[in-house]
């Protein structure tokens, strides 16, 4: 998992004045993110603006690394500068999972870094909340770190410059009940992140 400091903060710095100037973006709530510790964010997802927004501005605050689809790393320069930006790329559609990127997603957190997910796992073409896979209750559950909700509003009107709001909400720890199943506690704390997620008005 490759990571340069310089250039991370450069893309991550571009990625800001480009949503300063052509989105007006309105940023809430970067008080909420815990300035040290292992940390997971986790949002929803509308648009490709998504990422840049959430990445760059949570950026303020901590060191991040987001896991990212592995096609884009497929575009020429792209995929270069993600891999050098700290972002993961996850095969979606293998079969069991992407193991690679569990591991570089595990040693994030368990270097007491900031990881950025999307739990619903793909892009909500309505905007309206989709089900949530279980790799946030996963994250949580092994490393301890606890779970931040951030939730983006208006980036789908991205091309056409509209403005776009990015707002931080509350922690949520994994705290299964006692005897629970482990997959239906997975299952009930990532519906429970995606309920703090679309609780941010």
């Amino acid at each position: 998992m490759k990571h340069h400091p310089i250039v991370a903060a450069l893309l991550l710095g571009w990625f800001r004045l480009h949503m300063r100037i052509f989105h007006r973006i309105q940023v809430e709530g970067l008080e909420n993110i815990p300035e040290t510790g292992p940390l997971i964010i986790a949002c929803n997802h509308i648009s490709n603006a998504d990422p840049p927004a959430l990445c760059g501005f949570t950026a303020l605050k901590r060191d991040i690394n987001i896991l990212a689809k592995k096609e884009l790393f497929k575009i020429p320069v792209m995929g270069t500068l993600l891999r050098m930006g700290g972002a993961i790329p996850l095969e979606r559609s293998r079969p069991g999972g992407d193991l690679s990127a569990l591991r570089d997603a595990f040693t994030v957190l368990k270097e007491k870094r900031c990881l950025i997910i999307f739990p619903e796992g793909t892009r909500s073409k309505t905007g309206k909340r989709l089900k949530a896979k279980t790799g946030v209750a996963l994250f949580a559950h092994k490393t301890g770190a606890p779970v931040l909700s951030a939730r983006i509003f208006n980036s789908n009107n991205w091309p056409k410059l509209g403005k776009i709001i990015l707002k931080y909400g509350k922690l949520r720890h994994f705290e299964p009940e006692e005897g629970q199943d482990v997959r239906e506690a997975y299952a009930e704390f990532s519906e429970k992140v995606m309920d703090d997620i679309f609780e941010i008005k």
